[in-house]
């Protein structure tokens, strides 16, 4: 467990790098961010199905019979994580970038990730805000952290779920720390507030470990609970941001990139 807690910490506080382009420049080009977020979106959803849900399902069959009560487990588990991260959703919270539905169409659509149209007053209010919600985010993540690192003989899972939500925190890193750039926070001060927002990634993955390690019998369940978080994180938070900015075409390669990454990285570890 110790372990799991000690990759997780590193995996949460990586979200701070992400604030380190704005140390020397004012602005990162939309382009540029929606193809790494892309990335960083393929290596989740490959990790999540690849890795968690294929994991939960590796003693679906005895013997070449189906066992019902794995497979109950997994489906289950899966509605469940889809069910919890929509719940969330309907917190009040704003999405890191143009998400129609959590941000204000008078904000537009911004060229690149740090507007400069706003009052200091309202970009502090505008980062804070997505901080919040980032943080929120950070828990999910870190339970299939912990969940994947709990599989027993599956440590390359927990390996690969770790790289690929570090990659993801380093970008969404970007996305909260330019609005209080702008707003002339001081360098120190923005990177603290930003990796501070990680240390939400090792609490759930304590959690993800302890339940998947001490109820081994529902490993199944919780390793696709975690699987179903990250696809609907996916689907309904990265994947419209990177397609709302007329870079589909950039964002998608960037995915394909990302998932054929995880794919070499499992195929090349085993278990």
């Amino acid at each position: 467990m110790l372990h799991a807690l000690l990759i997780a910490t590193v995996t949460g506080l990586v979200t701070g790098l992400g604030v380190v382009p704005f140390f020397f420049r004012e602005t990162i080009p939309r382009r540029v961010y929606d193809g790494v977020l892309g990335v960083g979106a393929g290596l989740m959803l490959s990790a999540a199905t690849l890795g968690l849900v294929a994991n939960a399902l590796v003693n679906v069959r005895h013997g070449g019979h189906l066992d019902g009560l794995v497979l109950a487990q997994v489906l289950l588990g899966f509605a469940v994580g889809v069910g919890l991260l929509a719940l969330m959703e309907r917190l009040p919270h704003q999405h890191a970038g143009g998400h129609k539905e959590h941000i204000s169409r008078a904000h537009g659509t911004m060229d690149s990730v740090h507007p400069h149209e706003h009052e200091h007053e309202e970009e502090v209010r505008k980062g804070l805000i997505i901080t919040g919600a980032m943080t929120i985010h950070r828990l999910p993540e870190g339970f299939a952290i912990g969940a994947g690192f709990a599989g027993g003989g599956a440590q390359t899972l927990g390996w690969v779920l770790a790289v690929a939500v570090a990659f993801q925190n380093a970008c969404e890193g970007a996305v909260m720390g330019a609005p209080l750039r702008h707003a002339g926070w001081s360098r120190l001060r923005v990177l603290l507030a930003v990796s501070a927002t990680g240390l939400a990634t090792p609490f759930a993955a304590l959690l993800g470990y302890a339940l998947a390690a001490q109820l081994s019998a529902a490993l199944p369940f919780f390793l696709a609970l975690a699987g179903g978080a990250l696809v609907y994180l996916i689907s309904n938070e990265i994947i419209p941001e990177t397609h709302s900015h007329g870079n589909e075409g950039v964002a998608t390669l960037g995915l394909v990139v990302g998932f054929m990454m995880t794919v070499t990285v499992i195929a090349l570890g085993g278990d």
